[in-house]
């Protein structure tokens, strides 16, 4: 009997197909899941609005997790958001930038960018949105406040341009790795784990009846703080090396096989028990 009331999947590379879809059968299992009492929602480097249709697909009725844990909300509105400027990291934004690192920035009105890339069109296609554009060297870029900045490129090069400017940044900014090829800036001391023990904490629920599910580094402490934390077959294999269970099977298939494990073969304890 595993007790498990609230199941928390990540999405790209974890909840959705290796095509990006929310597939018939991941949709049947959490329907199954949900109509027995259980509680389902998600946890995503993803922003609202590459967030909305699949929210509405699965029909998730309690608060998500966006941004690697720098909003929680619901479908009616945002219930805690934390936003960064970006005037000290310029420097570092821009060496990237000329080194041919797309570098995208999530505010609350959409996506923007520096330039157009093909990095930048194949994140569009796979989110779904469209970018606008910022002119590098305008002043308001950088005091607009961003809910967290995306760069795709060599991350390696990255963390080194990164290491040697940090120590010269007065505030302080949480990074983490959503993809093999993605480094991401966040608020300070923000990460699904952290903004997970909110949302217990909102639920009434302990870690012991939580079920996380991923795929990458940046799920880590999310698997961490649940009684249960799940990484799909082709989760990094340092996750994998973490996690409670690591699934035979990839994306949400996955997400299925762990389902069937932990909770369809216990019993679910009602939200209203």
């Amino acid at each position: 009997m595993s007790g498990i009331r609230m199941i928390v999947s990540d999405l790209d590379g974890t909840l959705l197909s290796e095509d990006n879809r929310v597939t018939d059968t991941v949709k049947d299992a959490i329907d199954r899941f949900r109509l027995a009492g259980g509680l389902f929602t998600i946890a995503t480097g993803r922003f609202g609005p590459s967030t909305e249709s699949i929210i509405k697909q699965l029909n998730i009725d309690i608060p998500f997790i966006l941004c690697n844990g720098g909003v929680l909300a619901n479908q009616d509105r945002v219930l805690e958001m934390e936003m960064i400027t970006l005037e000290e990291t310029s420097s570092f934004l821009l060496e990237c930038d000329r080194l041919g690192v797309t570098v995208m920035l999530f505010r609350e009105d959409g996506l923007h960018a520096i330039r157009r890339s093909p990095q930048l069109e194949l994140f569009e296609q796979k989110e779904g949105i469209r970018s606008s554009f910022i002119h590098a060297l305008a002043d308001d870029w950088l005091t607009t406040p961003v809910q967290k900045v995306v760069m795709v490129g060599d991350v390696k090069q990255i963390k080194e341009i990164w290491q040697k400017q940090q120590s010269s940044f007065r505030k302080q900014y949480a990074i983490t790795q959503s993809e093999d090829d993605l480094f991401e800036i966040l608020p300070p001391f923000q990460s699904k784990g952290t903004t997970l023990k909110k949302l217990m904490t909102l639920m009434n629920l302990e870690s012991r009846e939580v079920m996380s599910i991923g795929n990458q580094m940046n799920d880590l402490d999310m698997l961490e703080n649940s009684g249960i934390g799940v990484a799909v077959a082709n989760s990094h294999p340092e996750l994998k090396k973490k996690a409670s269970y690591v699934c035979s099977k990839s994306y949400g298939e996955g997400v299925v096989e762990a389902m069937e494990r932990f909770v369809f073969n216990s019993t679910i304890v009602r939200r209203d028990a």
